[in-house]
């Protein structure tokens, strides 16, 4: 991989504490006084923030790059529709603007170690761009004065304000914009050998390095 790549792979050494020699990522409830996310939430939000377009157009030029870097040079220039809950919803190039949408929750068995339910919609967007498998997509969603609050990974969409990036939100006096998400189905020559959660990291960091704020600023590399 080109070595100015790699370094978004990386993950920051900052988002974790280390307990019997595990690094865990720190929690947003501020045991034993761990304030590290939280005050990186309150900084993140004096930022002004990036347009939302920019933000799309960020991930898009990256994804981009990882795909030129995997040998596929032609880039993908698309307007499109995609039909989820009887509600088209627009495709620009690598992504997806979904707009009014409810999300189902997922439903995870431990002792299988298996996901038992998702939502439908995922589905549809795995065959609309030839997934290998419905939970490779990376998601952003914003808040109500315009800041990025997390990007996440897997079909888990949601808005709950009692996860960590939904207390940092509220934190900072904010709120969830539950009107849309941002959508990167992550195909096959995007992904390669890796994973989404390889992909969450570097989309993470590239969009830090483009100046956008995060209000979950160290989520990504869980």
């Amino acid at each position: 991989m080109n070595s100015e790549l790699e370094k978004f792979f990386k993950k920051d050494e900052d988002a974790f504490y280390e307990i019997n020699g595990d690094k865990k990522l720190r929690g947003v409830r501020r045991y034993y006084n761990d304030t590290v996310r939280n005050d990186k939430a309150d900084e993140q939000a004096k930022l002004s923030p990036v347009s939302f377009s920019e933000v799309f157009s960020y991930v898009n030029d990256f994804l981009e790059l990882i795909r030129a870097d995997n040998g596929h040079k032609e880039k993908i220039i698309r307007c499109d529709c995609i039909a989820l809950d009887n509600i088209q919803q627009v495709i620009l190039d690598n992504g997806i603007i979904a707009i009014n949408l409810s999300w189902k929750d997922c439903e995870y068995d431990k002792r299988s170690k298996k996901y038992m339910f998702w939502d439908a919609k995922y589905d549809t967007i795995s065959e609309k761009f030839n997934l290998n498998n419905p939970y490779d997509i990376v998601w952003l969603k914003f808040t109500n004065k315009g800041h990025l609050g997390v990007v996440a990974k897997s079909f888990d969409i949601n808005f709950k304000d009692e996860l960590s990036s939904g207390l940092l939100v509220k934190q900072v006096d904010e709120q969830w914009d539950k009107s849309f998400v941002f959508i990167f189905p992550l195909t096959p020559d995007i992904l390669e050998n890796r994973t989404s959660g390889d992909l969450e990291i570097a989309i993470g960091n590239y969009l830090i390095l483009k100046g956008v704020p995060i209000i979950d600023y160290y989520s990504h590399n869980n």
